[in-house]
């Protein structure tokens, strides 16, 4: 970010998307500490642990970056009410202004959010949000949306993307419980039927932002699922394999996991298997295959290695 590097990959070339969801990343049978969170499903007890991220999502290259981690857990074992995905929201954006209190952000969040409170408290943080709509969270306030639409024809602009056909509508000022908000949606019409997608948001939607609103903004929310969490569980990571069963071991493996991922992504996406190693190795397979062979079959040198620790050195990345 003091770089610049990620410049062109801001929301109306002025906020950074940071997306905010929850996963579970371990279950047991039995509890093993006193931090577990219980449910029960079908009569049978399952203690949790969970934790929720804040992610830098970049729509286009489909990163997503883990910027902050706050885990969702008791604080001892008989509490009156247990830990929740709200209470830890309110934790982590606390997290986040201290580490970036001048940054133009816009919170990209689901239907849990849709509140009033957290309306307001990210409005005290100086930031922006986009808040997945749907017809459950918040009936009357939906009805509303879909009645102020009927006598705004006008606010509507219509977008043609390969086979699908996008339909663009959107609405001002709507009043939450005294808190003012607006809302758009993308109607699309494909091959395989028809998709809505509706958000609460605090920027006012109109026909010159509305397709980034909706395509920059709302729509990358998928991406810390997809490219977040789900890579990080079937991608090779194994975020939901207890390699620890203590619990400050599988926090720090989490976090150890969540700076690994980023490097990953950097190296995926980035300009070093593009041009050096696919230029000079001829594939990735060849140089995945050496690279395997020097973890395998090459021992290390400990007094080689100390007296290299012991140099001062710099690693640079190449930003041009």
């Amino acid at each position: 970010m003091r770089k610049r590097c990620l410049e062109n990959y801001r929301l109306l070339k002025r906020y950074y998307t940071i997306a905010i969801d929850g996963t579970g990343y371990l279950a047991f049978k039995k509890r093993h500490c006193e931090h577990c969170l219980k449910r029960v499903v079908k009569g049978k007890n399952f203690y949790l642990h969970q934790v929720l991220e804040a992610k830098l999502v970049l729509p286009g290259i489909g990163m997503a970056l883990s910027i902050s981690s706050e885990f969702i857990e008791n604080e001892k074992e008989d509490v009156s009410k247990q830990d929740c995905e709200l209470k830890a929201f309110y934790r982590l954006i606390k997290k986040l202004k201290s580490d970036f209190p001048q940054l133009d952000i816009c919170l990209l969040l689901d239907g849990l959010y849709a509140a009033k409170p957290v309306m307001e408290v990210i409005k005290e943080m100086g930031w922006n949000y986009l808040i997945t709509f749907k017809e459950g969270h918040g009936k009357s306030m939906f009805e509303e949306y879909e009645a102020l639409l009927k006598f705004l024809p006008d606010n509507s602009l219509e977008k043609r993307e390969g086979e699908i056909c996008h339909s663009y509508r959107w609405v001002y000022d709507m009043d939450w419980n005294g808190e003012i908000v607006h809302g758009f949606e993308d109607r699309q019409e494909t091959p395989e039927g028809k998709k809505r997608f509706v958000w609460l948001s605090s920027i006012r939607a109109d026909r010159n932002n509305v397709e980034e609103l909706s395509q920059g903004g709302g729509r990358s929310r998928w991406i810390i699922e997809n490219q977040g969490f789900n890579t990080q569980k079937n991608g090779g990571y194994a975020l939901e394999h207890a390699f620890s069963t203590n619990n400050w071991g599988m926090k720090n493996f989490y976090l150890l996991m969540q700076i690994a991922h980023i490097f990953n992504q950097l190296m995926e996406k980035g300009s070093l298997l593009r041009e050096r190693i696919r230029t000079e190795m001829g594939s990735l397979k060849v140089f995945s295959d050496w690279l395997w062979s020097a973890f395998t079959g090459i021992w290390i040198d400990v007094k080689r290695l100390c007296s290299i620790l012991k140099r001062r050195f710099q690693i640079r990345f190449n930003t041009s």
